[in-house]
Order: structure tokens, then sequence, then C-alpha cells
């Protein structure tokens, strides 16, 4: 079983709040990637993915709107060096979809149950 901060990414794509959402969208084609972090004064304030500007398109007609609007700011968090299976307990109990992870009571990234979920099933199918 591995560590939350194992399996963060070492450089996520980080954008400022106020970037519009075709542009946020634009840089995740780009980069190959289905979410962006979102940052505020230098400082982690949120996520942003490919369902949610899904989401976006569907119930408003336009992409032009800052990613501020749609984006998540998970309230609950957990530290880096808790385990995996830590964290889905707290997805569990809490009925959330997104956890902000700490390290030095810093907000440092945000994780998705779903893809946390991925995680844990492929650890748990390459160990058989």
């Amino acid at each position: 079983m591995s560590k939350i901060s194992h399996i963060l990414l070492p450089n996520p794509v980080v954008i400022p709040t106020g970037t519009q959402l075709n542009e946020a969208a634009k840089i995740m084609k780009v980069n190959k990637i289905t979410s962006v972090l979102v940052s505020k004064n230098s400082r982690l304030a949120g996520i942003i993915s490919m369902e949610d500007i899904m989401t976006a398109v569907a119930e408003r007609d336009e992409l032009e709107i800052p990613v501020d609007e749609v984006m998540h700011s998970p309230s609950l968090t957990i530290d880096s060096e808790k385990w995996i299976l830590d964290a889905i307990v707290m997805f569990e109990h809490s009925k959330e979809s997104y956890l902000s992870i700490l390290e030095n009571a810093e907000k440092i990234g945000i994780i998705r149950y779903n893809d946390l979920l991925h995680t844990y099933r492929f650890n748990y199918e390459t160990q058989r």
C-alpha cells in the first residue's frame, strides 16, 4: 500500500484564477491531461477537470467564463504522508469527490476519488 505522497504528480499543471474556461481546456489538450490545478496568489485554490468543463458547456452555452466559477475547492484535507487507504476511507465517509493534500500544513495538491480508486486498483492488480 502506498502513501498519498507517492501518487502525486511531481509537476502538475497549474493555472491562475481568472483563466478563461476555454483557455483551461486548450491547456489540458496540449498537455494531454484531464485536469489542472488552479492557484490564487501562489497558493492552491482548486482544481478543474474535463468533466467540469463538459458540464459547464452543457449548462451555459459558452466557455468564456473564469475557471473560478466552476472549479472545485475541497474543504476536506488529508496529510500527504497518510496511506491511500486512509483517503479512501475519508472519501467513503464524507461522500466528497475531492480531497486537498497537505504537506507542512500547506495545500500541495488535490486528489479525486475516482483517480484514487483507479490507482489503488492498479497497485493491487500489479502486486498479484
